[in-house]
């Protein structure tokens, strides 16, 4: 992004790679920070200061110290970090969420 003839570089996400990102949503995708858009597909990522639980939350097994999914998003805690994947696909979200808890460890 260039504002006022000074170039911005918008910073990669720090928690999982675009390519990866593409591969498991199984179409290009653009990254913009933690945010992804693709063909018909959107994923936001983000750390969180807070593990809340939804009234709704469906236990995930498996991924990180503690996960469960609440409508679009899933929400996961590796030891002291818990972050959020959003997307409409809950398994591609969980494919994420596993991706990006292995990176943490």
């Amino acid at each position: 992004m260039i504002i006022a003839g000074i170039l911005l570089a918008i910073a990669p996400c720090p928690l999982i790679h675009q390519a990866t990102v593409a591969g498991i949503l199984g179409v290009p995708v653009t990254a913009t920070g933690c945010d992804f858009v693709g063909r018909d597909v959107t994923l936001h990522l983000e750390m969180l200061k807070d593990f809340k639980r939804c009234p709704d939350a469906v236990p995930l097994k498996g991924l990180g110290s503690e996960a469960f999914a609440c409508g679009d998003e899933v929400v996961v805690r590796v030891r002291e970090k818990a972050f959020l994947v959003r997307t409409k696909d809950r398994e591609k979200a969980r494919k994420i969420a596993e991706s990006v808890a292995g990176s943490l460890f």
